[in-house]
């Protein structure tokens, strides 16, 4: 693996960023120290087994659940007639949204089934393996109900309908009746018709992908105690403490201020664990129990019934000229939701076209209902297939007009001040400048490495964009009486936040990051901070903790005047030093100091949330991808793949690396061979990492890295997110490259060996 940083002219050096700190929970995380989901056992727990639905579509017609309940060592049985039968208010559960109503009926199924896996029943015994044999004894009678797993298929008038009160909304008003489409979004400008008039060149495909996973290794965990008193502990491996305690209260009709959430290490989540789906089961089994009460998934359940990513339907037509103006670009977006509505295709809709500026567009997009489980975000949900189709697209045209791919994207790329599709208008963005950097890079103009083999190869390229999130994110930071310094967060730590936490903590006090502890508090201890979801908490983090810093530095100079026998405003900080004017014989080091002031009980706190009016700071990357196919089985072997970011400002290379590095593997895996098989009935049939076949290190080159600095034009340190950008690219790049190399463009995703070799016999 290779990195290499490359920095804009106007960006500021920083003392503290761009160093390769090792992550400060690194230690416990390889000891076997940390504290997960799993690991976690209150004393008394109980352990829980959910009871699930074998049919993707039934309705419920009874549950007898006495034999269970009369086993030995069963403490407590229930059904969705345990849970409050109406509930009101928002939630929150990340990029991917639900309703309330929608929410409560995911988490226990109440007169309907909508995918298999759905809950019905949860038992709570003394041991794991009771529980088990209880819920096995749970009768739960069925109406069967013919499913539909496909989108399109889900949007035909004779298709089986989820849900009989569905209404579609869209700009123009509601549907008339009931179907399974429970939104049509629209979105463009100008007049498409006559931008593909005035093109050369017209090209229309569509493009079918499937859903998948995101292949977490920490299945759901999580223990809850509903006290006597009323009070409920929850000891989570969620994505956000806060926005879980919300939903909870909304969920079970609590009070807030009753709920503690204690966040936990999360084993991977991508997303995924925005959505509360264990947690209420276990509130509830819990109250009627009277002790804490844990549950664990198993990986057949996670793949079943948890929230995968969006397959979609999605048809792309675009219009240039010779010289390379891209005169309309129009979409289809056809998203499945999974058993209640609310897939990403919003997003998909606003990051098909996002890196370019056609001038006409027109987008129509639909989020359908079917029978699967309930999609949840996965790294810039909808991104990565809008992408896949829109750039696919966009190889084909530059080839149609005989314009090389990167030039083509150049002229008619986004920047600063421009507007997308739905008319945000961009902040800074470095788009051009990324496109400019790829087109003189060595992965983009080095020879093809050869096949051994003597297989065909080829070269493809592929850029994405993500808007980056902004809410709430809150940090607390105290001085100690020895003078060290400790930063409590809100945000739950998913990436090694504590340590880029640490990094800027100490650029803005001026120490050294190992001068600094920094822990993810409970609900209890710090404000409000919003879910570790966006790519939004380094960028929104790092401004909380820079305030706090301030102040921080603000409140020792005026204790340190006293000392110094001067005004505060005579007081200078430092490179880690406080002295007064014109007298440097009087420095004293930070730590001295913060000892020296708080040495009588006095206290050095600051707490501060970041400005809610910071803007979004739009991320974007581009992979180059080399591949050699195999004609004889369809086999796609990478042979190099180098992935650049603009990351505004790079806090820890390292860490910044494995971000671009994961998210450009599961981009590889979404691309060639991740996805969910259902048979006629809707029953998933790969439940398993055996099956279900995400990438290993044989099916991967190493990962070259390029991280480019555009600062972004708000917030302390212009630092964009760089979680969710690096997964977007990689299909579109490997389907451009299998198109270089054997002449066919795919259509649909995973691009399979056998996927590859018959459309190969098709084109061919």
């Amino acid at each position: 693996m290779t990195t290499q940083i490359r920095t804009n002219s106007d960006a500021i050096d920083f003392k503290q960023f761009g160093k390769r700190y090792r992550k400060v929970d690194g230690a416990e995380k390889v000891t076997g120290q940390a504290i997960f989901g799993a690991d976690f056992t209150a004393p008394g727990s109980l352990f829980a087994k959910i009871v699930r639905s074998p049919h993707a579509h039934a309705r419920i017609l009874s549950i007898d659940t006495s034999k269970a309940e009369a086993m030995p060592g069963v403490v407590a049985v229930c059904t969705a007639a345990d849970f409050p039968s109406e509930v009101t208010g928002d939630v929150d559960t990340g990029e991917v949204e639900i309703g309330i109503q929608f929410l409560a009926n995911l988490i226990m199924g109440r007169r309907k089934v909508l995918f298999e896996g759905h809950p019905v029943a949860a038992v709570a015994a003394t041991d794991i393996h009771i529980a088990e044999e209880a819920a096995r004894l749970v009768k739960v009678e069925y109406d069967i109900l013919p499913a539909v797993t496909d989108p399109i298929e889900a949007m035909a008038p004779d298709a089986p309908l989820l849900h009989a009160g569905l209404i579609a909304k869209s700009l123009s008003g509601s549907a008339d009746s009931p179907s399974n489409i429970a939104g049509h979004m629209e979105g463009g400008k100008g007049d498409v018709e006559k931008g593909f008039a005035e093109s050369d060149v017209v090209v229309e495909r569509t493009y079918r992908t499937a859903l998948v996973h995101q292949g977490y290794l920490e299945p759901e965990a999580e223990t809850v105690h509903w006290h006597a008193d009323g009070r409920i502990e929850v000891w989570a491996n969620s994505q956000g403490s806060f926005p879980l305690r919300q939903n909870m209260s909304n969920l079970l009709g609590v009070d807030v201020s009753k709920i503690k959430i204690t966040p936990l290490e999360v084993g991977g989540a991508f997303g995924a664990k925005n959505t509360p789906r264990v947690t209420p089961i276990a509130a509830i089994l819990s109250r009627k129990s009277g002790r804490p009460v844990k549950i664990v998934l198993t990986r057949e359940e996670v793949l079943k019934a948890t929230g995968p990513a969006s397959g979609a339907v999605v048809t792309v037509k675009l219009g240039a000229t010779r010289d390379g103006t891209l005169k309309a670009a129009q979409a289809r977006l056809v998203f499945g939701a999974g058993g209640f509505p609310g897939s990403p295709v919003l997003r998909g809709m606003q990051t098909i076209f996002a890196c370019y500026q056609p001038e006409n567009s027109k987008v129509d997009a639909y989020d359908v209902v079917t029978n699967a489980p309930r999609v949840a975000a996965y790294r810039a949900p909808g991104a990565t297939v809008a992408t896949f189709c829109g750039e696919s697209t966009m190889d084909d045209v530059a080839r149609a007009i005989g314009m090389d791919p990167i030039d083509f994207r150049i002229k008619n790329a986004s920047k600063t001040g421009d507007t997308n599709i739905d008319d945000e208008r961009y902040t800074r963005i470095g788009i051009v400048e990324m496109l400019e950097a790829v087109k003189k890079s060595d992965a983009y103009n080095r020879p093809i490495k050869q096949s051994e083999n003597g297989w065909p190869t080829g070269r493809g390229v592929g850029i994405g964009w993500w808007p980056c999130g902004i809410e709430i994110s809150s940090a607390r930071i105290m001085v100690n009486h020895d003078g060290g310094v400790d930063v409590a967060i809100g945000a739950v730590d998913l990436h090694g936040i504590r340590t880029g936490t640490a990094q800027v903590a100490a650029e803005t006090l001026g120490i050294e990051p190992g001068e600094i502890n920094v822990h993810t508090a409970d609900t209890e201890s710090i404000p409000y901070t919003g879910n570790a979801a966006g790519s939004r908490i380094t960028r929104t983090l790092s401004q909380a903790v820079y305030k706090a810093g301030v102040s921080i530095i603000q409140q020792m100079k005026e204790k340190m005047a006293v000392r110094l026998g001067v005004d505060a405003e005579f007081v200078e900080y430092e490179d880690g030093y406080f002295f007064a004017r014109d007298n440097q014989d009087t420095r004293v080091s930070f730590k001295a100091a913060g000892a020296a002031v708080t040495k009588n009980g006095s206290n050095i706190v600051a707490t501060a949330s970041n400005d809610p009016g910071m803007r979004p700071a739009n991320g974007y990357a581009m992979s180059v991808a080399d591949v050699e196919v195999d004609p004889e089985t369809g086999k796609v072997q990478i042979s190099n793949f180098t992935l650049f970011q603009d990351v505004g400002k790079c806090v820890n290379p390292t860490q910044v690396e494995s971000q671009m590095q994961g998210g450009a593997v599961q981009g590889i895996g979404w691309a060639l061979s991740e996805e969910y098989v259902f048979d006629d009935q809707g029953l998933m049939r790969n439940a398993s990492f055996l099956d279900y076949r995400m990438p290993t290190a044989l099916d991967l080159p190493m990962i070259d890295c390029v991280i480019l600095e555009t600062p972004a034009d708000d917030g302390a340190f212009g630092i964009r997110g760089v979680g969710e950008p690096p997964i977007i690219p990689p299909p579109a790049a490997l389907a451009n490259a299998i198109r270089d190399a054997i002449g066919v463009r795919m259509e649909r995703l995973p691009m399979s060996p056998e996927r590859v070799f018959s459309t190969m016999k098709e084109q061919l």
